[in-house]
């Protein structure tokens, strides 16, 4: 299936107000089935999907396998209350072979914000420091403390003991470094979560060293350093993940998104040596429950039967390619493996470029001033080139407009 314009009744035109297209396009899509790469909606348009479930789908909508891995477990147990089960040491067994010996899954969770928190609490009972450190635009959930770490927000005051930094994409690397050695000097700090490439916030990601030079600083100062790889892991940007270009393993990881395919999961992978505290209350109700590991036990499985290296760097190519026309004309693509995002211009409209985007059959998400392209590991080739072959059109109309 190539993309092609979607038609919907109204006036002429497209027959749609402009004053909330993106609500519109919610209200339009009204999705009830997935094939892959592919959405379709109640009317049977079917649009090519560049946004994979905010980047989770990562082997595709329905996937086959995975549906009858879950279906399987969904006749057994759904869950035990923290009873452990066979299927729990499968999962942990599955993300641990991503790993050194170093490290161990510390806990499975269901959203990447639960996931943060835990890091956070498991990180302060294990120092026997109260404080946090993040940096300026990065995601690391919405409750009040992880989403205090990346943004400011009237309604949230100020936290103790929480600390947030400035990120490249408005202060100089050396300068960053600086402010992170008098914060870790000046407080105590038991963990620095860094996103390595913001999936919000800009695709903005620092130099190799940079990151070097953050985990040395923590080291000096006795302070874990969290790698949230949420969005980044599981070979999304090239890689198995993103520290694994890197000369070193952060002490903690957090997991989640692509590893349980659409089905929430999330976890934490953390030394060994690093204690899980009954006071960093490692437990919640739905924690590693059986469905989540048959979720991630599947996923993982299939994952790596599909030479993932290979097929990023080919979408990566292939995206990579069809934006070179908008870098020229002073756009600002960012990204790498199957996670880019485009910075439009202060006057663009991002909702309607979304809106024309998904009239012509591609669906994409944006936020604030930046689309998000997050295809699936199995899109395929020819649609996804056709899909970018849109988006870049589009793209050099906002420019032109």
């Amino acid at each position: 299936m190539q993309p092609e314009p979607v038609r919907h009744a109204g006036s002429p035109g497209t027959g749609i107000s402009q004053e909330q297209p993106w609500d519109i396009v919610k209200s339009l899509a009204r999705i009830v089935s997935g094939d892959n790469d592919v959405l379709v909606d109640v009317n049977q348009r079917e649009l090519v999907d560049l946004f994979s479930g905010n980047g989770t789908v990562w082997l595709g909508h329905a996937n086959r396998s995975i549906a009858r891995r879950l279906a399987s477990q969904a006749r057994k147990i759904w869950i035990t209350g923290g009873l452990q089960t066979p299927v729990h040491l499968e999962a942990a067994s599955a993300i641990e072979r991503f790993f050194p010996s170093t490290h161990r899954v510390a806990g499975i969770y269901s959203t990447g914000m639960e996931a943060a928190e835990f890091a956070g609490r498991m990180a302060r009972v294990a120092t026997g420091k109260p404080g946090v450190v993040g940096f300026e635009k990065s995601m690391h959930g919405k409750s009040l403390g992880t989403a205090y770490l990346g943004w400011e927000n009237r309604y949230y005051g100020q936290l103790p003991h929480f600390h947030r930094l400035p990120f490249v994409a408005t202060h100089d690397e050396g300068d960053i470094l600086d402010r992170l050695t008098a914060t870790l000097r000046a407080h105590p700090v038991a963990v620095v979560f860094i996103e390595p490439m913001q999936g919000s916030g800009g695709g903005h990601s620092a130099s190799d060293a940079f990151y070097r030079e953050v985990q040395a600083r923590c080291r000096q100062f006795g302070t874990l350093l969290a790698f949230d790889e949420i969005l980044t892991g599981f070979y999304r940007t090239g890689t198995p993940f993103y520290f694994s270009s890197l000369d070193f393993i952060p002490d903690l990881v957090l997991i989640g998104k692509a590893m349980g395919n659409g089905f929430p999961v999330s976890g934490v992978v953390a030394r060994k040596d690093i204690p899980v505290g009954k006071d960093a209350l490692p437990g919640s109700t739905y924690a590693g429950n059986p469905l989540a590991c048959a979720a991630i036990a599947a996923t993982l499985e299939q994952l790596c039967k599909l030479r993932p290296v290979d097929k990023v760097a080919s979408i990566e190519k292939t995206i990579w390619k069809a934006l070179a026309p908008v870098r020229e004309l002073g756009l600002h693509p960012r990204g790498r493996g199957a996670m880019w995002i485009v910075e439009l211009p202060a006057a663009a409209d991002p909702q309607a470029v979304a809106l024309r985007l998904y009239e012509r059959g591609v669906f994409v998400s944006y936020t604030g001033r930046i689309l998000r392209l997050l295809p699936a590991v199995t899109i395929v080739p020819d649609r996804l080139r056709a899909a970018c072959a849109i988006v870049q059109k589009e793209l050099s109309r906002v420019h032109v407009a």
